[in-house]
């Protein structure tokens, strides 16, 4: 057997050497070409072994296998990796994997399962296509003598041993390798449940509850099994499986401290999800931390129900204002911030690439995942294999940015590293969209809690907006297919439709916009010419008495103009004015329009006045009151001093 990469050069064809070249010349080119977003749904207990020499070209062979062997470690270059394999029959190939797909626990002389393979054959190059991670599975044990590791000679007492010392070595994947070869040859509670501290490590959580509940049903007084699965299923937000593993790990011990901190942490989260009471002041002050995932349950109040015939979340009952409906952590989010070179990854991609990899771990989050799918009930018992056309259809329409938290006051806040993000809430997808919503979204990070922002009544769907309702009805409308809607029923929507100067309107809008704000962005005063676009466009709603929403962009125009003159108690009036006409349906623009009121009126020295906006905000406001302080201390200037003026 062939273990030095040196001694394979003599066996490399010059074909396959034309074509690890042409690889790294257009290799990203041709991949692209040749994508098809397939994901097997097969285990390969179902499939049919086959050769390198019995693969057609261009062509996904369904119902086939193919074993092999890595020759070097995976090549990564323009978003591909490349690995090259050899089967049974000493044939090599190249094989493309998509960068979603994570390598870095491919190992030479590890042997794989390519399930379904994708053999193309394009511009001299040859390649087998792999997009899915759960196309290409790592297999320990294999009746191939030749690919055997020297090391399946060893006991499996020194096989163990080589594993722990990998473990301490923080070398996993060889860790596991070690326990598999030991395993292959004994089914051994305590090697289970080393491999499964491995698995735990690398965040293959499946895999490694898998192991520990084999483990403890072979010892049901492994002590560890019990707190690893515990671990597992905490991280697969199975907190109840969790919660009871760990009570049978502190039977066998109830002074296992780890255990017992575990457990209180688990009940805080299932208090969390039974109550919706959340530590709003830890929330905050993580973020300012900038602390960008928080520990925390999910919580869905008994008020909603999913209508299964629509897919949508609607009222169970009569919902006040104000009441939380909802609070989600993240499927997934991707941020910017944390990849220092990423400087030009689109986010949403990158969200779903992100996604993919922890599917691959976690299947209760894919099941969760998958209920997004319109179609999901084609799936039956094969809701555990990754369908990359599902979910990338799933990411493209339910995406959203979290809107960083704010922490300090000012007038023209500087942009914010944490802003470039793209996040997936699984629950909330299933809110309809309407651009006059009923809740409202408030953010810390990856957790989103929802909250009805007027009252709702019985039986009627919970609605947010996907796009900016001040924006024009054209700009809504192009905006609307990025999500996968074609047309909005919304009253505002059809009002606009209704409406003959809603054409008119939206041209002069967007011709004249630019030219306003850059008026704004360069301190201008000059107050007129935003008056002047203000008024037109207040000549255009002549014709309607509610929902001309397009009118607080331009009065935030105007606002700021004669904030730049020096004429703050005329600007704090028109931020007033923009509180009443965005109050119903822009929660933050109302909000923004009456912190900013307070503030000029404040520097006006018009106390009368900043105390009245102060009642309204405070009556406005959705969210804790840990929240409400938060927002003040942040957005109202010197507020920790002048906040006894104020109540």
């Amino acid at each position: 057997m062939l273990n030095q990469i040196g001694e394979l050069s003599s066996r490399l064809s010059k074909t396959l050497l034309n074509a690890q070249n042409m690889c790294q010349k257009n290799g990203q080119q041709i991949f692209k070409i040749t994508t098809r977003n397939f994901s097997s749904m097969e285990t390969s207990e179902n499939l049919e072994k086959i050769f390198l020499q019995d693969l057609n070209a261009n062509k996904i062979h369904l119902g086939k296998y193919l074993i092999c062997r890595l020759i070097q470690k995976p090549l990564h270059s323009d978003e591909i990796n490349t690995l090259i394999i050899e089967d049974e029959l000493n044939e090599m190939e190249n094989v493309f994997l998509a960068d979603i797909i994570d390598t870095t626990n491919f190992m030479p002389n590890y042997v794989y399962i390519i399930k379904e393979p994708y053999f193309v054959v394009k511009d001299d190059l040859s390649f087998i296509h792999i997009e899915s991670p759960t196309d290409i599975e790592t297999i320990y044990n294999h009746e191939i003598s030749m690919w055997q590791p020297v090391e399946a000679s060893l006991s499996i007492d020194e096989l163990n041993l080589l594993g722990n010392q990998s473990y301490s070595n923080r070398d996993f994947s060889s860790a596991i390798k070690f326990y598999s070869l030991a395993l292959n040859r004994n089914l051994d509670a305590k090697i289970l449940s080393n491999r499964a501290a491995a698995y735990l490590n690398l965040n293959f959580f499946y895999e490694s509850s898998k192991d520990c509940q084999i483990s403890i049903d072979l010892n049901a007084k492994n002590e560890k099994a019990y707190f690893r699965l515990a671990k597992c299923c905490y991280q697969m937000r199975q907190f109840d499986q969790a919660l009871q593993a760990l009570e049978n790990c502190l039977n066998l011990n109830s002074q296992n401290s780890h255990a017992l901190r575990e457990s209180a942490r688990i009940k805080k989260r299932l208090m969390e999800a039974k109550t919706g009471d959340y530590d709003f002041k830890a929330l905050i002050n993580a973020c300012h931390d900038k602390i960008l995932r928080h520990d925390i349950a999910d919580f869905i109040s008994d008020k909603i129900y999913l209508d299964r015939e629509k897919n949508l979340l609607a009222a169970k009952t009569g919902i006040k204002r104000g009441t939380l409906l909802l609070c989600e952590k993240a499927a997934s989010i991707w941020y910017k911030a944390e990849h220092a070179s990423s400087v030009s990854k689109i986010a949403k991609m990158e969200n779903y690439k992100q996604l993919i990899n922890r599917l691959e771990h976690d299947p209760f989050l894919l099941k969760n995942v998958y209920k997004l799918a319109r179609d999901n009930d084609e799936f039956g018992e094969k809701i555990f294999f990754i369908n990359l056309a599902k979910i990338k259809c799933i990411v493209d329409q339910y995406s959203f940015q979290s809107p960083p938290v704010e922490f300090v006051s000012n007038f023209k806040p500087e942009p914010n590293e944490l802003q470039v993000n793209s996040g997936l809430w699984i629950q909330s997808a299933f809110i309809k969209h309407f651009c006059l919503p009923n809740t409202q979204k408030i953010y810390f990070n990856d957790v989103v809690m929802i909250y009805a922002s007027q009252d709702i009544k019985e039986s009627e769907f919970l609605t947010t907006s996907f796009v900016n309702n001040t924006d024009t009805y054209q700009e809504r409308c192009e905006n609307l297919t990025n999500f996968g809607i074609s047309r909005c029923e919304c009253e505002l929507c059809e009002m606009d439709r209704a409406d003959p100067l809603t054409s008119e309107r939206d041209s002069y809008i967007v011709e004249n916009r630019d030219r306003i704000k850059k008026l704004v962005d360069q301190d201008s005063n000059d107050v007129n010419e935003g008056l002047v676009y203000l008024e037109k466009i207040k000549h255009f709603y002549n014709n309607r008495s509610t929902n001309k929403l397009c009118l607080v962009p331009a009065l935030n125009f105007c606002a700021t103009l004669f904030r730049n003159k020096g004429k703050l108690n005329k600007s704090a009036k028109i931020y007033a004015d923009m509180f009443d006409l965005s109050k119903h349906f822009h929660y933050d623009l109302a909000v923004y329009g009456l912190v900013e009121a307070i503030n000029d009126y404040f520097l006006w020295f018009d106390m009368d006045n900043a105390k009245e906006c102060f009642k309204k905000l405070k009556a406005y406001s959705l969210g804790h009151r840990d929240y409400f302080l938060h927002v003040c201390n942040a957005k109202i200037i010197d507020y920790e001093n002048i906040h006894q003026l104020l109540n």
